[in-house]
């Protein structure tokens, strides 16, 4: 990557922002959807945090191709959004396990992080807020490419 390439844009920026207010709204929602008796902690925050980085660096280094590109783009960083918080958050659920002697062995404690994040999987699984991550994420995109092509 060329050091250029690094470099902060209006696009970078709008892409960034786009993605942590949509994955707040989102996040949100999935504490309303989730069962009562779950302490979320800083849940929405990190949430955030992961998908300003993933509008940062995968939004970003894909602007200035063209607006179907941009929107390609946005669905990218959805999907590598989602995988990295469902592998970050169901590896700290299974640590939180491990330290209450929930597993025999490290084995099992890594299996055990794929039936965590399968849970999780089926707690957040509802079609609005499925149209509502891939609407706001291409259009995140879309909006990134515009704002691109007019401060570039």
């Amino acid at each position: 990557m060329r050091p250029t390439e690094q470099m902060p844009t209006a696009g970078r920026l709008v892409a960034s922002i786009g993605m942590g207010a949509l994955v707040w709204y989102a996040a949100g929602i999935v504490m309303l959807l989730w069962p009562d008796d779950i302490d979320f902690g800083k849940f929405q925050y990190f949430s955030t945090a992961i998908a300003i980085v993933m509008g940062w660096r995968v939004i970003g280094t894909q602007l200035g191709n063209g607006l179907l590109q941009g929107m390609g783009a946005g669905l990218t960083a959805l999907f590598a959004l989602v995988f990295w918080l469902f592998l970050l958050l169901s590896f700290y659920e299974m640590i939180q396990r491990s330290l209450d002697l929930r597993y025999d062995g490290p084995f099992e404690a890594f299996q055990g992080m794929f039936g965590i994040a399968y849970e999780y999987l089926l707690n957040v699984l509802h079609l609005r807020l499925a149209y509502l991550l891939v609407g706001g994420s291409l259009l995140v995109g879309l909006v990134s490419e515009l704002v691109s092509r007019k401060f570039s």
